[in-house]
């Protein structure tokens, strides 16, 4: 049978992290680099205090915009880094980060409308705009600036179709940080121009240096324009909880909230009940894994620093770092192949990640320390053959 596929679909490329850990499987003892999954497990009291939920009868439909008492807590958590004038009104409790990436796309687009977005840039973005019906309109950066966009550049690829701009800071691929100067310049292009800002602040909490998370949603203006994601899963390390959520305007969510009744009913109960029990826990459960990660850059950072052909920036959040090869070779994709071949470690070629990524590739520092250490010594003695 000839099975007739949807155009978008059949043109859409598969995600270059699914292609490498495919590309594992073939191999056995493979240390993986490559999904941004984090390894810590979620922690005990949130796993017990679900299941005490679960058989307490909570695991039935909720709301489609979320249990309410997970929104209120949600705001309480929010308020004191985004100005205090959320409520629950605000908030929808989403399957995922990507769950709220969807509501929002198949809320705004229509056919032939375009979305803003700085490369780097997560490899879903572009599939989930065109399956929404809009298109992906790229602002391209540069190595040397540390891959943060220049504001002037941005304004310059606003056409009459641009819905909105997506912004995402921590950033993944790059862990670059957006700074504050650069958050005023876009806040003013949009209220100027008209223009939805999306805010992908999923790696919001992983911040390092003793820096501040900074959002585009505290500018003069913008409270009323900006769509703000965060997760569980970056935060929390509750990755396969699958719990997201996102807040803005109310007219906004008033509508979103209808795409997730159609889409997935409503987030699943006994997530919820996890994310409200690990809102609830001590600061410094989540500040350790915080504190492991910038540990494993500085480890990631030095040793990539020390490779002759090999560039790299420090990266200011996030758990990823993007190296590049230019000094090495012009096909990231084959070098990250051999790698794995020769080494059995897993990396992702930046070009995926949008073409100002191509010379780039992503690691992802997700593993024990120890672990890390095997992996940059595999990394530094792969690129000496490659450079002798």
């Amino acid at each position: 049978m000839q099975y007739k596929l949807s155009k978008v679909v059949s043109q859409s490329a598969p995600s270059p992290i699914r292609v490498m850990f495919n590309a594992a499987l073939n191999y056995d003892d493979v240390i993986s680099l490559g999904i941004g999954e984090p390894d810590f497990h979620t922690p005990g009291p949130v796993c017990d205090a679900a299941l005490k939920d679960a058989k307490a009868g909570h695991t039935h439909y909720t709301s489609s915009q979320g249990d309410p008492e997970l929104r209120e807590a949600l705001v309480e958590y929010l308020n004191p880094r985004y100005g205090g004038g959320l409520d629950i009104g605000n908030m929808q409790v989403t399957v995922g980060g990507m769950g709220a990436l969807v509501a929002i796309f198949k809320t705004i687009c229509d056919p032939g409308d375009e979305i803003i977005v700085p490369e780097p840039y997560f490899p879903a973005y572009k599939a989930m705009i065109a399956f929404a019906g809009g298109s992906l309109a790229a602002v391209q950066t540069r190595f040397e600036d540390g891959f943060v966009f220049r504001p002037g550049e941005m304004e310059k690829a606003i056409t009459p179709r641009t819905k909105a701009i997506l912004l995402n800071s921590p950033n993944n691929p790059s862990g670059a940080v957006i700074p504050p100067e650069v958050l005023d310049e876009v806040a003013r292009i949009a209220v100027e121009r008209d223009l939805l800002i999306i805010s992908d602040e999923v790696y919001d909490r992983v911040v390092f240096d003793g820096l501040e998370h900074d959002s585009i949603y505290n500018r003069p203006g913008m409270a009323e324009r900006t769509l703000v994601i965060g997760s569980s899963s970056k935060t929390f390390a509750m990755t396969g909880w699958r719990l997201g959520w996102v807040f803005g305007p109310k007219e906004l969510i008033e509508v979103m909230v209808k795409v997730a009744t159609f889409y997935t009913s409503c987030p699943p109960s006994v997530s919820q009940r996890a994310a409200l029990a690990a809102i609830r826990q001590p600061e410094s459960t989540w500040q350790k894994m915080t504190d492991a990660f910038q540990h494993r850059r500085d480890m990631a950072y030095e040793a990539l620093n020390a490779i002759d052909g090999i560039s790299v920036n420090l990266p200011k959040g996030t758990f990823y770092i993007f190296p590049s090869l230019a000094g090495l070779t012009d096909d990231p994709l084959q070098f990250a192949l051999d790698f794995l071949e020769q080494e059995q470690v897993v990396v992702i070629p930046g070009e995926g990640f949008g073409s100002s990524g191509k010379a780039c590739i992503r690691m992802a520092c997700t593993v024990s320390e120890a672990v890390l250490e095997r992996a940059l010594n595999k990394f530094t003695r792969f690129c000496q053959r490659r450079s002798g």
